[in-house]
């Protein structure tokens, strides 16, 4: 509850960083028309506040079942340049590996990001008032992993026991960014991300029932063999900047 508490608040700060600059950005009549460019070659500005939305897929390891990840994600935060931080929320949800649909559960996670453009390329390379970057982020979230149990018509199968943990994350990919050469106010900048990323978490023995319906009986303890459980999430999202 302790680290939930902080990392909450270090989201709702970040948040509120977003916004509050991106007020005093609005009040400033100058530096808005200092968005104008003329020249769609030009150096490319990347500061502001930016909002994303996009989807997630992937795989979870180290629980007791090895799961298909898919669901959503929303972050929010401020553009520094070549630095972004952000505070992102995530839904997943869990089914069987394989040719099955079959839900075992669901995931969420609440954490915060920061990212850096390691190489920019930009509009006399990719075409005009568009630029594309490397990047690489890391960051810190709280993940909740929740299990369902198997329905009385459906074959009996292990369900873990429900978990709460704070998990390491990394990543990397490409941004295709593209600016508006007459800004509106918003957005100024709009954004296509794609990339892979890594969550690490200490791996934990956790007990686990097997269950058909509501009737379920603990199943045997799964044998200590790896000290991190770890996902991996191949992630598509758009973003915008103002």
């Amino acid at each position: 509850m302790r680290d939930f508490r902080q990392l909450s608040f270090g989201v709702v700060a970040i948040l509120c960083l977003g916004f509050t600059g991106a007020r005093v950005a609005w009040a400033e009549g100058p530096g808005r028309q200092g968005h104008y460019v003329e020249d769609p070659l030009a150096p490319h500005v990347t500061e502001g506040t930016t909002a994303r939305l996009g989807t997630s897929v992937g795989f979870l390891y180290g629980e007791r079942l090895d799961v298909l990840a898919l669901g959503l994600a929303v972050a929010g935060g401020q553009r520094f340049g070549r630095f972004a931080i952000e505070a992102e929320y995530s839904y997943l949800n869990f089914t069987m590996k394989g040719p099955s649909n079959l839900a075992l559960g669901d995931g969420q996670r609440l954490g915060v990001v920061g990212r850096f453009d390691v190489l920019r390329l930009g509009s006399a390379i990719i075409g005009g008032n568009s630029m594309l970057a490397v990047y690489v982020e890391g960051g810190a979230a709280v993940a909740w992993n929740d299990w369902y149990q198997p329905a009385y018509d459906e074959a009996s199968r292990i369900v873990p026991a429900d978990t709460k943990r704070v998990e390491g994350q990394a990543g990397f990919g490409i941004q295709l960014d593209h600016r508006l050469q007459e800004p509106i106010g918003f957005p100024r900048r709009i954004g296509w991300f794609l990339g892979w990323r890594v969550a690490l978490a200490p791996h934990e023995t956790e007990a686990a029932s097997i269950c058909r319906g509501a009737s379920c009986r603990p199943a045997p303890m799964m044998p200590n063999e790896r000290y991190t459980d770890r996902s991996m999430l191949f992630q598509s999202s758009l973003a915008v900047t103002w």
